[in-house]
């Protein structure tokens, strides 16, 4: 027997809507991303915090139980360039894959990747997305082991509260195909290549980089930008780049300024220093933020002597000084009356500029050429301003 009863319009709209909302949602996956899935509701977190405010991931024994996966914390941040001018990572023995994590300039996480030959792999970053590309971790496996390594990656993943931006999908073409240039015809896309090209060589060269990329011709002609892969080298080859690599170690010092209060450090490369009777002469490339740039300094004989101080050490001293009066380092073409000549400057230049440079070298007792400069400052009113008249 059916029963009368009236069920409500609006309840019955509403059952109907909540059966349809429930029909067309999915299920999620209990875990993607590598983010574990929700805890019940009271349950607590007892994960440390990492720096980022997210919950570190615990070392936990990768699939085999062969190794513990480290959390991204605590891998050192290495640069992708090295001091050198190259793409060196440190090649261990054995090392058949590598996941590697890439970082800006801020030092935040941007990609996470796995590779089979970790400098190519990093060369291949560093030239796709050359402005983001500035700093790397990684972990090294001595057998390609996808599972290990995946869980590596979910694991760095959930430190970062989720995927890197250029994990998204929305952003992982950039760092998994070659740059395009645009352009619609042929011929326009291969001049869009070779201005890319042009651009990115430059932005890297400014960066330090004196590693050679060289291009891949085949993908110019299509208007796309990628670098070969370098080459292996011969076990003579490597002794004299690790010979090499000793050399400029040894010629490179790192330094500290004080900016805005703040001590920040940067790398002194000594190319070349001239002395003779006159004084000295340096080539030297000043690395600072992740960016390089040559100058030569001319240090006269009344500096060395007066100072009584090595040469590199007075050019240390100056650029130190220089920094810390946030003098720019990029002075190309002409230079206005107001811009110190920081590409080329001799010592006594920089104290003429600064009245407190003296006081970088006030152990020393002072600089010896205060006396020595004209100063030519006005004293006296000429022409209409000394009698009062004005220009009609």
């Amino acid at each position: 027997m059916m029963s009368n009863a009236r069920v409500p319009m609006r309840a019955a709209l509403g059952t109907r809507e909540a059966n349809y909302r429930a029909s067309r949602t999915p299920a999620l996956p209990a875990r993607r991303f590598g983010v574990r899935p929700s805890r019940p509701l009271g349950a607590r977190d007892s994960r440390p915090i990492g720096r980022s405010g997210c919950r570190l991931a615990r070392p936990r024994a990768a699939p085999g139980g062969e190794a513990s996966v480290s959390p991204l914390s605590s891998l050192e941040l290495k640069s992708l360039i090295s001091v050198e001018g190259e793409v060196h990572p440190e090649e261990s023995e054995g090392v058949k894959a590598s996941v590697f994590g890439i970082f800006d300039q801020a030092k935040q996480l941007q990609f996470v990747g796995f590779s089979k030959d970790l400098k190519n792999s990093l060369r291949t970053m560093l030239g796709r997305q050359y402005d983001l590309a500035y700093y790397y971790k990684h972990v090294d496996f001595a057998e390609i082991d996808q599972q290990a390594m995946i869980a590596v990656r979910g694991a760095w993943f959930e430190e970062n509260c989720g995927p890197p931006i250029g994990n998204t999908p929305a952003k992982v073409q950039f760092w998994q195909q070659p740059l395009v240039a645009g352009g619609v015809s042929e011929k326009g896309k291969q001049v869009a290549a070779r201005q890319m090209l042009e651009t990115v060589t430059k932005r890297l060269a400014q960066r330090g980089l004196r590693e050679k990329l060289v291009p891949n011709e085949d993908l110019l002609l299509e208007g796309k930008v990628e670098f070969l892969p370098a080459r292996k080298l011969t076990a003579e080859e490597k002794a004299a780049k690790a010979e090499q690599r000793r050399l400029v170690l040894e010629a490179t010092r790192t330094c500290a300024t004080v900016v805005d209060g703040k001590e920040q450090t940067f790398l002194l490369y000594f190319e070349n220093v001239f002395e003779a009777n006159g004084g000295a002469m340096v080539d030297v490339s000043v690395t600072k933020d992740d960016e390089a740039t040559s100058h030569r300094v001319i240090i006269g004989e009344d500096y060395l002597q007066g100072l009584a101080m090595p040469t590199r050490d007075i050019v240390e001293r100056t650029f130190s000084f220089l920094l810390s009066k946030k003098v720019s380092r990029k002075t190309e073409g002409i230079l206005s009356s107001n811009e110190f000549p920081i590409n080329y400057f001799a010592v006594s230049t920089v104290e003429q500029w600064f009245d407190d440079f003296a006081l970088a070298f006030e152990e020393e007792g002072g600089l010896p050429g205060e006396d020595k400069f004209w100063r030519f400052n006005r004293i006296h009113n000429y022409g209409w301003s000394a009698d009062g008249r004005s220009k009609v």
